[in-house]
């Protein structure tokens, strides 16, 4: 099949052809055409180093490779029958009052970078997930995003829980070979609602991927992520959470793997506008044979926020001496009634692990594996999600086979 070239005529072509309404199609081309205007995305640094490089990544030099119909999403969904669940484009049709209303211009904007601006311009699929006021979804809904050997996918994900609601969302990317993903999600949980979103990037290595996940949390809500990332070239990911809303939390659970040349810039924050608000913040990650991995985590209190509880603890394991990595907390605190702290390591397998272990019998590199896998048992007991928390043990017995 002929690849699309992506370019203002494809935009163009892409909303007349689902017939998409004026402000839809309007808000595509401003985004495209404001590409150069816009800065990259920010990336990771410390002093004296700046850990990773998009100055090459253009993405309007990309194709697209995929119909239509190959870009769907799978979607597993037994929800009550006035929950929605749906494909993004039919939902601009079906429910248009709430995809204008949020549709990357007031959680996620989608003029904070080009890259994001570059989203959505193009975009062609995606899950909209609406849970009414007071409704609770007892099954997880399960999206799968398989990615052949393409150019360029743009996959887009916009949860709305009303007040009251309760919903949880797992979704995974595979496959890529020599591709792009952009991924966008967008979580809304209304006063008293909760949302739980899992996702597991486990894309090929020669794939590479820019995703932003966002939530907002009204009062007394809970919004909570679980990240697992595993494949790819590159990664540039941030998940982050805003708290609007009196006593709101988050819990932000993160796990990685890097190894081979894989490169991965991971970025977390909460940002408190509220207070009486909690935050917890837990990631574990492996940088082996000669990856690079650099984690950032940040907590800013707003000025009227009070009696705000805030967490952070960052932990990086070095299994190769080859390998590169950075743990990085940051606290921006200008209220002086809370209680927020921060940790971050970055060290290699301790010594007295491994002769504890080949005292027992074990050879070394069974030992290796042994310990990496208790590593991530921290974060992985603090799952709620049965299915994919064996699927991110499955991938981290493979990465280490």
């Amino acid at each position: 099949m002929t690849a699309q070239t992506l370019d203002e005529e494809f935009v163009e072509e892409l909303s007349e052809s689902r017939s998409e309404p004026d402000w839809l199609r309007s808000r595509r081309l401003e985004a495209w055409r404001s590409y150069d205007d816009l800065p990259s995305p920010r990336v990771i640094q410390t002093p004296g180093k700046q850990w990773t490089d998009l100055s090459e990544l253009d993405l309007r030099a990309l194709s697209r490779g995929t119909t239509e119909s190959e870009t769907r999403d799978e979607v597993d969904a037994d929800v009550p029958d006035d929950v929605v669940v749906t494909d993004l484009e039919d939902a601009v049709e079906s429910h248009p009052e709430i995809v204008e209303r949020y549709l990357l211009d007031s959680v996620v904007r989608w003029d904070e970078n080009r890259f994001t601006a570059i989203h959505a311009a193009a975009w062609r699929n995606g899950v909209f997930v609406y849970v009414p006021q007071g409704v609770e979804v007892d099954d997880v809904i399960r999206t799968r995003t398989r990615l052949n050997d393409e150019d360029a996918r743009f996959t887009h994900t916009l949860v709305v829980a009303e007040d009251n609601a309760k919903v949880a969302v797992a979704e995974s990317a595979t496959g890529g070979g020599e591709s792009y993903l952009s991924n966008v999600v967008e979580v809304v949980a209304g006063d008293g609602a909760q949302v739980d979103y899992a996702s597991l990037q486990d894309l090929d290595k020669d794939c590479y991927q820019y995703t932003t996940k966002r939530g907002v949390a009204g009062r007394d809500a809970d919004v909570n992520w679980i990240d697992g990332c595993f494949g790819t070239a590159l990664t540039k990911s941030t998940v982050s959470t805003v708290i609007e809303g009196e006593g709101a939390s988050t819990q932000n659970l993160g796990l990685f793997y890097a190894d081979g040349s894989q490169h991965l810039d991971l970025e977390t924050w909460t940002n408190h506008d509220a207070g009486n608000s909690t935050c917890d913040m837990f990631t574990r990650g492996v940088a082996d044979d000669q990856a690079v991995a650099a984690y950032e985590g940040t907590i800013r209190v707003a000025e009227a926020a009070a009696n705000v509880d805030a967490y952070q603890t960052e932990n990086v394991l070095m299994v190769s001496d080859e390998a590169e990595a950075d743990a990085s907390p940051r606290l921006e605190i200008d209220n002086n009634d809370v209680k927020c702290s921060h940790a971050a390591t970055v060290g290699k397998i301790d010594a007295e692990e491994m002769f504890y272990m080949n005292s027992r019998g074990l050879d070394d590199e069974t030992a290796k594996r042994r310990i990496v896998e208790g590593y991530f048992e921290p974060v992985l007991d603090e799952l709620s999600f049965g299915e994919i928390e064996d699927e991110y043990r499955e991938i981290i017995k493979r990465k280490m086979e």
